[in-house]
């Protein structure tokens, strides 16, 4: 399966987050103040002329409470549960297994380089999900839903239920014997999430419905393979991204598990993400040209198998700085 890479895309957003600060009025207070001068002749006991004598007058004044905040700026920042743990490269393959799976991602500084100056945003993600061969594992149906978090300055953090995935696919040539295998298939991934964000004018980002029809293959050499999978991402509300994505990835099992000792494969992805649509960074929606390398290992016993991973983008402005990944799936 490949190990992923996609953190999704950016919103314009306002925060409040330095590195200039301004005086908020957050309330009023009642203060007793001096609100003027009261002047009286005082005649001395003895003989003398009167003394003209000034005092303080005091009264109860309102007054505004001031709190000193960062100044508020706009920045392209995640939305939690919008385009994240949907893509079919997210702990999965081109081939119809029966499994049950785990994904967690951490991504370090993500969308800090779109935003100079302000601070940094992580992201973290866990997603489940399970998947049933049919026709005589010639196809297969699954299922998967993320959880995500977002770190981020006022304005910009939340955690979020996002959104049920439902996969399917069919692999057209699938040779059992060399295991080799051509297939296609679809995502669906319904707005079911409950992730909310806010552009600068106070109206609501677009939740769509996304469609991502996919082809793949795996081709295997002995212990080595090569597996490939180009995917289109096609949102029902055309202010989102539309997004075509191209992965390719290399591994090679360097030994048979035995006992307590895994199977160990090291592998190698590359991900050309391209998007069809919101190029402009400084729209309200943006997506960048991606090339991102995750380079790791699967450890295998039996039916179980774990994975970890690290992916760095490669093209500037990079969407975030590095991803740390780890799977698990079970074959049942």
């Amino acid at each position: 399966a490949f190990d992923g890479d996609f953190g999704g895309v950016f919103y314009k957003q306002t925060v409040f987050a330095g590195p200039g600060f301004t005086q908020q009025q957050i309330g009023t207070t009642v203060q007793r103040q001096v609100i003027g001068t009261k002047t009286e002749l005082v005649f001395p006991p003895s003989e003398g002329p009167p003394i003209s004598v000034t005092t303080p007058v005091y009264g109860n004044v309102t007054v505004p409470v001031f709190r000193t905040v960062p100044t508020p700026r706009q920045v392209l920042t995640p939305v939690a549960g919008r385009y994240s743990g949907i893509m079919i490269t997210d702990n999965d393959s081109p081939r119809p297994v029966d499994r049950g799976y785990f994904g967690y991602s951490y991504y370090d500084g993500i969308s800090s380089a779109l935003n100079p100056g302000a601070p940094d945003t992580a992201m973290g993600r866990q997603f489940l999900g399970f998947e049933k061969t049919v026709f005589d594992d010639n196809a297969s149906i699954g299922m998967r839903l993320p959880y995500l978090q977002v770190y981020g300055p006022p304005g910009s953090g939340g955690t979020a239920v996002g959104d049920l995935s439902i996969l399917s696919k069919w692999a057209f040539y699938n040779n059992k014997e060399t295991g080799n295998l051509m297939s296609v298939g679809m995502v669906v991934t319904a707005p079911t999430g409950n992730g909310t964000g806010v552009f600068p004018d106070g109206s609501p980002v677009p939740h769509s419905v996304l469609l991502q029809p996919w082809g793949g293959f795996v081709r295997m050499y002995g212990r080595g393979y090569i597996q490939g999978i180009s995917n289109f991402l096609i949102p029902t509300d055309a202010r989102d991204v539309t997004l075509w994505g191209n992965s390719v990835a290399v591994g090679y099992r360097l030994n048979n598990d035995s006992g307590f000792f895994p199977a160990i494969t090291p592998v190698f992805e590359a991900h050309l993400r391209t998007p069809l649509s919101n190029r402009d960074p400084n729209g309200l929606i943006y997506l960048q040209d991606q090339l991102n390398l995750t380079t790791g290992a699967h450890f295998r016993w039996g039916r179980f198998s774990v994975s970890g991973a690290t992916c760095v983008p490669i093209i500037t402005p990079r969407p975030w700085n590095i991803e740390a990944i780890g799977n698990a799936n079970f074959r049942f």
